[in-house]
């Protein structure tokens, strides 16, 4: 899809935007990605909407630093500290314990959370910028392919946000996160592999179950 007619925005604005309650496109390490504040419960609806996804299924979250991390979880065992000092920023999503702050449908009613420390530097700046985590799922309609060209965006799916944020770098397409669970004092298990192999894992001295 080619040819997107659609304004974007600086930076500030965008962050302004979130805070107001508004959904972006925005890039990310991998692709663009269509997102909100992790706490606006209408602005995640309409994220589920504008994907058409079912609203059973979790959505995962990006910060721009770990201090960010606090916001989402009241939990934290030291491996997911390990985990963080071997893999962030990074393509590592770590499900963790969601707090009381964090709304059930952004978890499914899991009341889990994946997050990562997002190593794109306009994401982890707009996160900065809007002052709390953000939701991040692919910018795509589901069953539909991801894109990495903020011109690529499907219209049906912008026009049922604020706008794109699109400055460089451009996504690098390649794998999406791995996704890893804590079970165990020194253990994760793989939920979905990605751009960090279990022998990466491995290697900095975590069991892979």
């Amino acid at each position: 899809m080619n040819g997107l007619s659609i304004d974007t925005m600086a930076l500030e604005e965008a962050a302004a935007s979130l805070r107001n309650g508004e959904v972006l496109c925005y890039p990310t390490e991998t692709f663009f990605a269509v997102g909100c504040s992790a706490f606006d419960v209408n602005a995640i609806v309409r994220v589920y909407a504008a994907k058409r996804r079912p609203d059973s299924m979790p959505l995962p979250v990006i910060v721009g630093s770990r201090e960010q991390l606090d916001m989402l979880t009241d939990v934290r065992s030291p491996l997911v500290d390990k985990l963080a000092d071997h893999f962030w920023p990074g393509s590592l999503s770590i499900l963790v314990t969601a707090s009381d702050a964090v709304p059930a449908i952004l978890t499914g009613e899991t009341g889990r959370v994946a997050v990562r420390l997002t190593p794109h530097p306009v994401a982890g700046a707009l996160c900065l910028a809007a002052g709390v985590p953000l939701v991040s799922t692919s910018a795509n309609l589901s069953g539909h392919p991801a894109v990495t060209e903020g011109r690529c965006l499907d219209p049906e799916l912008v026009r049922a946000t604020g706008g794109i944020l699109d400055l460089p770098p451009a996504p690098a397409g390649g794998r999406a996160s791995t996704l890893v669970e804590i079970v165990g004092p020194d253990a994760v298990r793989i939920l979905r592999s990605g751009a960090v192999e279990a022998a990466d894992i491995a290697a900095s001295g975590i069991l892979v179950a």
